[in-house]
């Protein structure tokens, strides 16, 4: 028989690599390929994989199986890069012309899944059906797309599936500007999103439509399961069941990400592998209470369709999260293989299943949930042997170390912490939350239609079970509870830690191959490019409608304002390589500098604080004014204003402060202080430069004769428009870092490149 015929087709690892790192060769590109080069490209793979298959039928021992290996993977590279192009392409032609930015339209559109409630509002996803009273040209470029709004101070009684008309302003995406900055643009291309806005209350929303179709149904059971158990008590319930997240207090989260439990609250693919095995069930129910029907269809094709069918409905119910799809193209190609009455090797499921997600979507490459559930499945098939036991305990903890040591890079570098206790509380929580309390709200949603008072029964057992767990969680001490936090992880590092957890699962016989978790700590103790001793840096942070700046030294840290309420100035302050806050300052007591003020208190509990000049003696800290002084490693601080007797409530009044090394580098801190301030405390400091407030930085460089100056926020349109350009503004520019051993130009602090999805890219 001719080499290679006779036997099925099936993919291997090498092929599925090359096809991702195609499409990452495109994602991390600045530009997409043009479109006729695109088409070409995949032109290509296709002519390429098959000339691969017709030199793997007339290879020979002289190394013609190797060419045909080389060019299958050479076709897969150009076809993952060809399709991510193609795609990358139809998501940008479906996003709305930048001139609409800042334009308020009248759009009716039907909600799209569930409603994120916040303080200040809501933020849901919506289709746009049509657009009322716009010109032809606006109706095209927003007809049919879908949008991402939110409803300051509203929302409330918004349901999936209905229809609405608002009157909506348009925004932009904006990009990374920050470390540790969440990529707004990227996470709308993954999620489909063609175009965000603002609901305006001026013009009353008005409801067009009942709710309907599936996402009402999700809704409605969202809503039965908080009806009967209360919405404190069904938050995990209501996420399990249907992938209903928004109950979950930030406190929640934040005890769930110490514990490294996140994967847990949401809905799987172990869960929808659950369901899948009830399809099974009742199939080989329905085959022993009716044994005729063996005659029409074997009851093994018949279990695997069942199973399809259920895992799919159930996986719809849920939202298509990506590890639910994983699930069920693997599902679907077991069903395939048990229906053509063909034998497959183990790792077929998931390598095709990883083959039909890249290709139909390539975007799913720039989500954690394709790496972890992917790569979660993928160290189980390698390490674990098909012959093991799945019931026996040795065989359960030793996937649950597999699965834990194994994903630790990956979930690192996306989520930038190393819980402490997070493989002992999985331990616990895998079994006790997947096989009690999933199978008991799985159950109570299944109930719903036979008996209101069964479901609720199922419910309530399975929010008692997780109460439970959650009490138990709770008296863990705070030094297991904490993790450990991670600046933004680089590339290199990423692969020697992939690389070395590789060399660590090698077999038990290799008694070197612990040496491999040498290869681990680059990533989780990176090098920090601290000022040497004598000198300090000032990182001038990129906030909407705030203010905040990082001061370093050699072994301090000094944080100077923390920004507005809604920002999460630590995780930048964490990307950053901050792990504590030795002394924190506040210039003046208003939302863009204190509102973030608590957030960061409790993650840094900072060891010294000055406070606003405008607050009481009551207030924990030392009151910032003229004659404060701060030293460490040679740099000094100074508040050179408000005076003592100052009430500390007008812009004036701000505190002003003065950093000084010892190589007579100077910056100037100066809050919202005005003109006249500048004027009062004006002293020769040729060389140094100024961060404050944009309306009064130019008065300031004037007053100091200093050498440039960085604007702390955003100048408002007129002042703008006649900018110098020797000021730089973080706004434009984003986070901006001044070195004092360096101090002829600012560099920028967040180092990522400029993707092709982002605004303004080429």
């Amino acid at each position: 028989m001719t080499p290679g015929q006779g036997r099925p087709s099936t993919l291997d690892a090498g092929w599925i690599a090359a096809l991702c790192a195609g499409v990452l060769a495109q994602l991390q590109a600045p530009a997409l390929l043009p479109h006729g080069l695109a088409v070409g490209v995949v032109a290509f793979a296709i002519a390429a994989w098959a000339l691969a298959r017709h030199l793997a039928v007339r290879a020979s021992a002289s190394g013609g199986e190797a060419v045909s290996v080389a060019m299958a993977w050479l076709a897969a590279f150009a076809l993952g890069a060809g399709l991510c192009a193609m795609h990358g392409e139809a998501a940008l032609d479906r996003r709305p012309p930048a001139v609409l930015d800042g334009t308020t339209v009248r759009i009716d559109v039907r909600v799209v899944g569930l409603s994120e409630f916040r303080q200040n509002g809501a933020r849901f996803r919506a289709d746009i059906e049509r657009v009322v009273g716009a010109s032809e040209a606006v109706a095209d470029a927003l007809a049919r797309r879908r949008i991402a709004l939110d409803w300051y101070g509203g929302g409330r009684s918004l349901r999936p599936g209905e229809v609405w008309r608002f009157a909506v302003r348009l925004r932009p995406w904006s990009r990374p500007m920050n470390p540790g900055d969440p990529d707004e643009a990227r996470r709308a291309l993954v999620a489909g999103i063609d175009a965000q806005g603002v609901v305006l209350a001026s013009d009353r929303p008005l409801r067009l439509g009942a709710p309907g179709g599936l996402h009402a149904l999700r809704g409605s059971i969202s809503d039965r399961i908080i009806e009967a158990l209360g919405g404190e008590r069904a938050r995990f319930v209501a996420a399990l069941a249907v992938g209903d997240t928004r109950g979950l207090s930030d406190d929640d989260w934040e005890q769930l990400r110490q514990f490294g439990l996140t994967h847990l609250i949401a809905i799987s693919g172990f869960h929808v592998g659950m369901v899948a095995g009830l399809g099974v069930v009742l199939v080989r129910l329905f085959w022993w209470w009716w044994p005729t029907l063996a005659h029409r269809m074997r009851r093994r094709p018949a279990a695997a369709a069942a199973a399809l069918v259920v895992a799919t409905g159930y996986a719809a119910l849920a939202g298509f999260s990506l590890p639910t799809v994983r699930t069920v193209l693997m599902i679907a190609v077991v069903a395939f293989v048990i229906g053509r009455r063909r034998r497959s090797p183990t790792a077929q499921p998931l390598l095709l299943a990883m083959a039909l997600l890249v290709m139909s979507d390539p975007f799913s490459l720039l989500t954690p949930g394709f790496w972890l559930s992917c790569g979660g499945v993928a160290w189980l098939l390698w390490c674990l042997p098909g012959s093991a036991d799945p019931w026996s305990p040795r065989t359960f903890l030793k996937a649950q170390w597999v699965a834990t040591l194994g994903l630790l890079p990956l979930g690192a570098a996306f989520f930038l912490q190393v819980p402490v206790a997070g493989p002992l509380a999985n331990l616990v929580a895998i079994p006790w939350i997947s096989l009690v309390v999933v199978p008991l709200s799985l159950l109570g949603t299944l109930l719903m239609p036979v008996s209101d008072t069964l479901s609720k029964v199922a419910w309530q057992v399975g929010a008692w079970a997780m109460d439970a767990f959650w009490w138990v969680m709770g008296q863990v001490p705070e030094a297991w509870s904490s993790s450990r936090w991670l600046p933004e992880v680089s590339g290199w590092s990423l692969a020697l830690a992939v690389l070395g957890v590789a060399i660590v699962l090698l077999p038990r016989g290799l008694r070197w191959r612990y040496a491999g978790a040498l290869l681990v700590l680059p990533m989780l103790f990176p090098p920090l490019t601290l000022p040497p001793r004598d000198e300090f840096s000032v990182t001038a942070f990129a906030l909407p409608r705030g203010d905040a700046l990082l001061l370093r030294t050699a072994t301090r840290t000094v944080l100077v304002d923390a920004g507005p309420e809604p920002v999460d100035l630590a995780r930048r302050l964490r990307a950053a390589g901050v792990e504590s806050i030795d002394l924190r300052i506040e210039t003046r007591r208003n939302a863009g500098r204190l509102g973030g003020a608590a957030a960061v208190d409790r993650a840094f509990l900072p060891r010294h604080r000055w406070r606003a000049p405008s607050t009481t003696a009551s207030t924990p800290g030392t009151r910032c004014e003229a004659g404060r002084r701060w030293s460490a490693d040679g740099v000094v601080i100074e508040a050179l204003s408000p005076t003592p007797e100052a009430a500390g409530t007008s812009a004036d009044e701000a505190c002003v402060l003065r950093v000084s090394s010892a190589s007579g580098r100077v910056a100037w801190l100066t809050s919202d202080a005005g003109r006249w301030v500048a004027h009062r405390l004006a002293s020769p400091s040729a060389g140094a430069w100024v961060m404050g407030a944009p309306a009064t930085l130019g008065h300031w460089r004037a007053a100091l004769g200093a050498s440039g100056g960085i604007a702390t926020r955003a100048p408002g349109p007129s002042l703008a428009r006649r900018w110098p350009d020797d000021l730089h503004r973080v706004d434009r520019e984003g986070a901006l870092s001044w070195h004092s051993s360096a101090p002829d130009a600012p560099t920028r602090a967040r180092n990522g490149p400029t993707r092709w999805w982002h605004p303004g890219s080429p």
